[in-house]
């Protein structure tokens, strides 16, 4: 019952949340802009205005878009320079926004003047938390580490299972399992994440190791209801992510040419934003459940 409550809970406050789920789009946009921007660079460099670049515009070829790559090396490493410091732009924003989430989603319902002022109240708390997250990204890094290595140890059982590659039925099944178990491992570690953060912002904690000892023990002292809250948020993000492929799948064919891209566009900004409003639901809900847990 507390599992669904909290589900409930979280689902209808990140509804509530419009402001903020446009700041996570406009992250998410700007980011993805100006990944588009470079590899646009990238290609119009390479290639020009030459046929092979109207073939890849008719249509994509993976073998073109490789032969692109094998002859301009020093170009393809500035690319993937500028990705890397793109991608870590990317996680420093996000470790900020999420001090602004639940500085939102923590306010008591009395505090109208900060909800007005969302805007100034959302950065004001990202500012403040993002050095305590950063550290928590740190020592999360054990935790990966765990994970590494527990995937390194299922290589000698796999070996030992498929008799060294030879049996291929018991490979196929081996694989999914590990898959399976990678996807386990993941999600716990970002919920164990999702709840330190929740604590050092609640306590207003500066012992930041020290919550996320506590959040393990909490985590592993609740393990079926904090799973099962966990699971239910991410079955609702597959579903609605079905739902997105089935109507992106499905979009009806335009005369117009600039329907045929807008809507397309259209069909994935509203994704993106979806992404943020799941990634609220999920920290909204974990929210409740946790302040369930100390009223105990």
């Amino acid at each position: 019952m507390k599992v669904l409550k909290s589900y409930g809970s979280g689902i209808k406050e990140a509804t509530l949340q419009p402001k903020m789920i446009f700041i996570l789009w406009l992250r998410n946009f700007i980011f993805g802009l100006a990944l588009f921007y470079v590899f646009f660079r990238f290609l119009t460099w390479s290639i020009g205005n030459s046929v092979l670049a109207d073939s890849l515009l008719e249509r994509f070829d993976f073998s073109v878009f490789f032969e692109i790559l094998v002859h301009h090396d020093e170009a393809m490493n500035l690319l993937l320079m500028v990705g890397f410091v793109l991608i870590l732009l990317y996680f420093l924003v996000s470790v900020f926004l999420y001090g602004g989430i639940l500085s939102i989603l923590t306010l008591p319902p009395e505090a109208k003047e900060e909800r007005r002022r969302l805007a100034q109240t959302f950065f004001q708390g990202a500012g403040k938390f993002f050095g305590r997250f950063f550290r928590l990204s740190i020592y999360a890094l054990l935790l990966w580490v765990a994970f590494f290595l527990i995937n390194l140890l299922l290589n000698p059982l796999g070996k030992l299972l498929t008799g060294n590659g030879s049996n291929e039925w018991m490979g196929f099944y081996f694989f999914w399992i590990r898959v399976a178990i990678g996807l386990f491992l993941v999600f716990l570690i970002r919920m164990i994440l999702d709840y330190s953060r929740i604590e050092i912002v609640i306590l207003d904690s500066q012992a930041v190791f020290l919550s996320f000892l506590k959040t393990i023990k909490l985590v592993f002292q609740q393990f079926g209801k904090t799973l099962a809250l966990y699971y239910l948020l991410v079955l609702t993000g597959i579903i609605v992510i079905i739902v997105f492929w089935v109507a992106n799948s499905n979009l009806p064919s335009f005369s117009s040419t600039w329907m045929t891209v807008f809507i397309p566009f259209l069909v994935a900004q509203l994704f993106i934003a979806f992404q943020g409003w799941l990634k609220i639901a999920f920290q909204s809900a974990q929210l409740v459940f946790y302040l369930s847990l100390s009223a105990i």
